[in-house]
Parts: structure tokens; C-alpha cells; sequence
């Protein structure tokens, strides 16, 4: 049986050789058929929505569902081709709004924290450093097996102001480092990838999610900026900037991090409820999923 590498691999050969319309239709027939064929998959995405858009009707979130699933593929669709393309080619895919937040932010000098949910697509958002003069980092799951991380690693790092940062590591040095060099450190808090997150409070439900980027607010002052990534509906890449906020330490170091993963997440649910079609979650976020 063919490996997931040796399929990556193929597909890095095939992808950039499509229409990008037959390259997304091929991908949203794809979504759709795994949508109807996993079952426990369909199951987990459902049951997130009726928690974060319990006012939607129900066939209102098995619409939603399937354009998960459909856009998830075309996330990896966007994988394999991205790397093929000039640098006019993938300043053409996207589109950034409120840069003027960002460049405010980074006037106080200690880097950027950007705080997302799983949303859009995480093959463009490293895109931001192509389009903007400033190092980019993104904190992301490590893919198994390694060289197929070792892989996706390098096509993310096409543009060398893109840099990639696994969890489970020494990631915190690495993310210390590059906010005292004064750049964007970007990662998802809406899911515990590596299993040590913490009970918290997502849409009124606690869900236990990861606290690491309050401790290193907490520990760094670093301006904490929500950011959107989106599908746009002719079928390129939003990128929506927010203002940033400094949280200042009250002394309880438990408190803080509480407060401050509140704070975090009450942006985090305006994301999603916004685009919730982005939300390319296909895990279950809370027990009862």
C-alpha cells in the first residue's frame, strides 16, 4: 500500500498541473465525499457547530459542515501547489486587511503574538511574510510521519521570511527568539494538539484548550493580535488584521493566565462565528463530541 508520503508526493507533482478551478472542484468533490462516507468525523464537526452556532438550524450546519470539509481539501489542494508558483502568483492569491494594525503593534518593539482558530488556509497565511517586510512565524502540529513534516516544512518555507515552529519541542526558545527580534508569531488556540491544555470556558462550554500563549503574554508584555484567515468567494485568501491588546500581570500568575485565555478566546469565538465555514476542524473540541 502506498505511503501518505509517496502519495504527498505525487500529489506535490500533479497539483500545480491543474486549473485551479478543476484543481478546487476535484478537492470540493472530495470534501463532500468524506463528509457523507466518515461518519465520526461528520459527527465531530456537527457537534463543534451546535457549539459554536447553536442558533443556526440544523440544515443550516450540515451546510456549514460540508463546506468544512470541502475547504479543508482545498486547504491541501492549496499544499500542493503553492510551492509552483512565483512570487506574483501568490501575492495575486491573497488579500490583507488592516496592515495598519499590524505596523502600530510592532512600533513597541517586542514581536507580535497573533492568536487564530483553525480557519482558511494555513498553505497562504505564511504568505503574510511575502507580502510585508517582516519575518513570519507559525507554530504548527507536527505531521507524522517526520520526513513528511521535514516536507510540508519546506514548502511553508518557500519565502525564507517564513518560518515554521513545531509544538512538543523546544518551541518556546524558538518563539522567545523571534518576538525579541521583533517579529509576528502566529498560532491556533482553539484546539489541544500535544494533550496538555487546560479546562477553559469555548462558547460556554469548557473544553480544554492550550494556555501557552497566555503564559508567554504573561511573561513578555508582547501585544496579543487576533487575526481571521478566510476563503474569499472568488476563491482566493483573506487575511483580516485586528487590533492588538497588552495584557498587564496582576501578580497571580493562575489568575492572569485564566484572564488572559478568556480574553483571547472571546476573539477567537468573533472569528468563528464570522466565517464559520473556515473553521476546518474535524476533531472534537468538547467531551460530548
Amino acid at each position: 500500500m502506498i505511503s501518505t508520503y509517496k502519495l504527498f508526493q505525487l500529489g506535490l507533482k500533479i497539483a500545480p498541473r491543474l486549473p485551479v478551478w478543476l484543481g478546487n472542484g476535484l478537492s470540493d468533490m472530495a470534501g463532500t465525499l468524506i463528509y457523507g462516507l466518515i461518519p465520526a468525523k461528520r459527527r465531530a464537526v456537527l457537534c463543534n457547530l451546535a457549539h459554536a452556532i447553536p442558533d443556526r438550524p440544523i440544515s443550516e450546519r450540515h451546510r456549514v459542515a460540508r463546506a468544512i470539509f470541502r475547504n479543508g481539501m482545498r486547504n491541501y489542494y492549496d499544499m500542493l501547489r503553492v510551492h509552483a508558483l512565483t512570487r506574483e502568483e501568490r501575492l495575486a492569491q491573497i488579500e490583507l486587511h488592516n496592515l495598519e494594525y499590524v505596523y502600530e503593534a510592532f512600533k513597541q518593539g517586542k514581536g507580535i503574538l497573533g492568536i487564530a482558530a483553525h480557519q482558511g488556509s494555513f498553505s497562504f497565511i505564511p504568505q503574510i511574510a511575502t507580502a510585508v517586510n517582516f519575518d513570519f512565524y507559525l507554530v504548527v502540529e507536527p505531521i507524522k510521519p517526520p520526513e513528511l513534516f521535514e516536507l510540508v516544512r519546506k514548502l511553508r518555507e518557500e519565502d525564507p521570511r517564513s518560518h515554521t515552529i513545531a509544538v512538543g519541542g523546544s518551541e518556546v526558545r524558538t518563539i522567545f527568539r523571534a518576538l525579541k527580534g521583533n517579529n509576528m508569531v502566529c498560532m491556533a488556540i482553539d484546539r489541544d494538539v500535544i494533550g496538555n491544555g487546560q479546562p477553559l470556558t469555548f462558547f460556554g462550554a469548557e473544553a480544554k484548550l492550550p494556555v501557552g500563549v497566555a503564559e508567554i503574554a504573561l511573561r513578555t508584555g508582547v501585544p496579543i493580535m487576533p487575526i481571521l484567515p478566510y476563503h474569499t468567494p472568488d476563491g482566493r485568501h483573506g487575511v483580516q488584521f485586528t487590533p492588538s491588546f497588552v495584557v498587564e500581570p496582576t501578580g497571580d500568575k493562575a489568575a492572569d493566565i485564566a484572564r488572559i485565555s478568556s480574553l483571547m478566546l472571546r476573539k477567537i469565538e468573533e472569528m468563528i462565528r464570522l466565517s464559520p465555514e473556515d473553521w476546518v476542524v474535524l476533531q472534537p473540541i468538547w467531551p460530548d463530541c
